[in-house]
Order: structure tokens, then sequence, then C-alpha cells
């Protein structure tokens, strides 16, 4: 456990105590339950929706949400800043209503410019949301529990995505105009409701502005919403961790490709892997995440789980091999388990390693960028992997764990980079 700072900025923004974990924790977890379950049903039937009963064109569609999430990520940081700016829950709460707005927009239109309107508000208010979210968690929790407090979110969070997911296919076999309508007005109410559940969690203070005494790179950086991107150690924290994000869209796009063209599988085995990763996450995040308390632990982890993810990728190359499909979909299952494991310890490890390097409490701000390489490693990611995996196969996946593993690696590199910067890092023990 490490120990409070007693930096200046740690002074000027002094945190009284609170009620206990527990009690703040519920609110936050039902919040994120509720609008992951949301999210997941939008996931499952928004194409059906919006292609058949609002009646846009495939690739109007496409460009629609490609555009919005461009949009999503220019604005990611300025937004995340206004969780510093005003406080952090009441940010949070905002956009999360804005985000119910923009569903209800969804069903009240057909009109192709408000729904690019509708596209452009829900992606930037659901990106905005999870910094602002991240800025309330540092604010009412010690250091020390703030990887747990997100681990426990994060459980909550693939739980809620796979009941949504299983009403959404409930939706896709009923197949009207009626239940995806219904699909999309729970889709908005779930964002009111998490919205409301958040006004449980008590107000924050706000951040503290870095003053020209604390030097002149913090004073820089505190008075710009845009001083992260002078934070040359951070961002090459962010973009290691771009790298090792690229098993998100490996588990949701490339790897049920590879099971259908590459492998004997069973075709029902795409849906095992699913159940296994989204399981073991729920069922060990916050287990591991206990055990990753400190910068230096979280690297550490992350080397463990780089080895992990490297192993995972080695034993995936395997599985086109077998001819058997019991065979093919037992190396699968072993595979996916070792990938998430690898994956959970990635997840744990750079929690606490993004929450420990902000910069004099500037976790809105901070967050927001390091949220980009998420935002990005999903549009990329599912090409850029097709192409490596379908195309060279066995070689593609040794390739590709290669660069895991390098990355967890690179990681120590990047942390001692910034911890030499000047900036103020009150949590950075």
């Amino acid at each position: 456990m490490t120990e409070q700072s007693t930096s200046p900025a740690a002074a000027r923004d002094p945190k009284p105590p609170g009620p206990a974990l527990g009690p703040l924790v519920r609110p936050l977890a039902v919040s994120h339950f509720v609008t992951y379950f949301g999210d997941g049903l939008f996931y499952v039937c928004a194409a059906l929706y919006f292609t058949r009963v609002v009646g846009l064109e495939p690739v109007t569609y496409g460009a629609a949400l490609t555009a919005s999430w461009l949009l999503a990520m220019v604005l990611s940081v300025p937004v995340g800043h206004l969780a510093d700016r005003f406080e952090a829950r009441t940010v949070a709460v905002s956009l999360l209503a804005v985000a119910g707005l923009s569903i209800c927009l969804y069903l009240a239109t057909s009109n192709v410019p408000l729904f690019f309107v509708g596209a452009c508000l829900l992606a930037v208010s659901t990106q905005g949301t999870m910094s602002a979210r991240s800025a309330l968690i540092a604010r009412s929790f010690p250091p020390d529990r703030v990887t747990r407090v997100r681990a426990v979110l994060i459980a909550t969070a693939n739980a809620g995505l796979a009941v949504g997911a299983a009403l959404g296919a409930l939706v896709i076999a009923v197949d009207t105009d009626g239940a995806y309508r219904l699909a999309f007005a729970l889709d908005g109410l779930s964002f009111f409701l998490a919205a409301a559940l958040l006004l449980k969690v008590p107000r924050t203070l706000r951040t503290a502005v870095a003053s020209p005494a604390d030097g002149d790179a913090a004073a820089e950086a505190g008075g710009s919403p845009l001083g992260v991107f002078r934070d040359r150690g951070y961002a090459a924290v962010s973009l290691v961790n771009l790298v090792l994000m690229l098993h998100v869209p490996l588990i949701d796009v490339a790897l049920p490709l590879w099971i259908v063209r590459q492998t004997h599988a069973p075709e029902w085995s795409i849906a095992a892997v699913f159940m296994i990763n989204t399981g073991l996450v729920v069922a060990l995040q916050y287990r591991t995440a206990k055990t990753v308390t400190s910068v230096d632990a979280g690297v550490r982890s992350l080397r463990v789980g780089g080895v992990l993810l490297f192993t995972g990728m080695a034993l995936y190359s395997l599985s086109g091999l077998p001819s058997s499909p019991w065979a093919a979909g037992g190396v699968l299952v072993l595979a996916v388990t070792v990938l998430t494991f690898g994956e959970i310890r990635q997840i744990s490890s750079m929690n606490e390693i993004s929450f420990r390097l902000v910069a004099d409490g500037r976790y809105g701000e901070y967050q927001g960028f390091f949220g980009i390489g998420s935002t990005i490693a999903e549009a990329v990611g599912p090409l850029a992997l097709t192409w490596l995996l379908l195309s060279h196969g066995s070689w593609g996946w040794l390739a590709l764990g290669a660069l895991f593993l390098g990355a967890s690696f690179a990681m120590k590199y990047c942390v001692a980079l910034a911890r030499r910067s000047p900036l103020v890092r009150e949590n950075a023990s």
C-alpha cells in the first residue's frame, strides 16, 4: 500500500474523510451495470434497427458512425477537462442525460442529418462519460483502492453487456419494428437511470490548478485543457496501451472470422469463447486488481500479462491444425482462457498506471486522453487484425503475440520517462 502524497498539489486538494467504500461502490456499480446493459442491447440491435426500421443505407450508417467516433476522439480531452473544471459527478450525470436524449432522437426521426447529429451526441457523451466517471472515482476513493474499485466496475460492466446482449438476441428473434423500438427505448431509459444512480454518490472536489511554484511545466500543463499533449511520458504510456488494447477487437471481430474460416471447430465455439472470456473477467478482475497497488506493481503484473497474451496467441496459432472439431475447439478454449488471464492483468495494471501517473490531479483530462487509445484500437483493430490473421495464418498470430509481449516490457521505460517529468504527480509512487 502506498502512502498518501504530501505534494503541494495534494495539499491544495484535500480529501476529507468520506463514507465507507461499500455505500459508494454500490451506486457506481449499479450505474455501470445499467449503462452497459443498454450498450449490450444497442450493439446487438443497432445495425438491424437503422437499416430495416429506419431505412438507412448500410454505407450511410457505417459512415455516420465512423465520423461520430472520430469526432468523439477529437473532443475526448476537452470534454474530459470539464470534469476537472466543474465537478466530476455533475459532468458525468449531464453527459449520461445527453446520451439518453440522443437515443430519444434516434426514436423520433428517420432523417439522415438528424441521425448524424444523434450519432455524434451519443459518441461524444459516452466517451466523455468514461472520463468523467474516472475522475469521479479518483476523487471519491483513496489512491490504493482506485484500481480495485475500477475492477468491480469492469466486472459489473461485463455482466451488464452480457445480459443486454442476451435480451438483444431475443429482440432479433422477434424481428419486428415494435421490438426494435422497445429495445431502443430501454437503452435510452438506461442512460437516465444510470445518471439518477450516480446522484447517490457524493459530490467531489474539483482538481487543484498548478501554480508557478510547482514548476514551469506543471504550471503550463495545469493552465491548459490540452496540457496532457505536452506530457511525453504519459503520451508514451498511452501509446503502448493502445497496442495492448488490440485484444478487444481480436475477441469481437477477428477471432470469430478465424474460427469459421481457418479452423475445424464447430461454429458454436464462437459463443463459447465469448462466454469464457466474459465469465472469467467477471469472476477474476477484482481478485487480480487487489494485487496491483502501485505503479511498480502494475509494471510487474503487466510483464506477466504480456507473457500470457503471447502464450494465448501461440495457442490460437495452433487451433487451425487439428482436423477434429472437438480437438480444435479444445485448443480454442485453452487459448481464450490463457488470453483472458493476460487481458485481466493488462487491464488491472493499466488502470493503476494510468491513474497514478496523472499530473496534478487532472483526472478527467488525462483519462480522456488515455481513452483515445482504446477508441483507436477498436476503430483500426478489426481491419488490421483481420488482414494480419486471415492473410498470414499462424505466423500472424505469433507476430501479434510478439507485439503484445514487446509492448508489455516497453511499459517500464515509458513509466520511467513519465516519472522524470517535472510535472507534479501526486500518486506516482
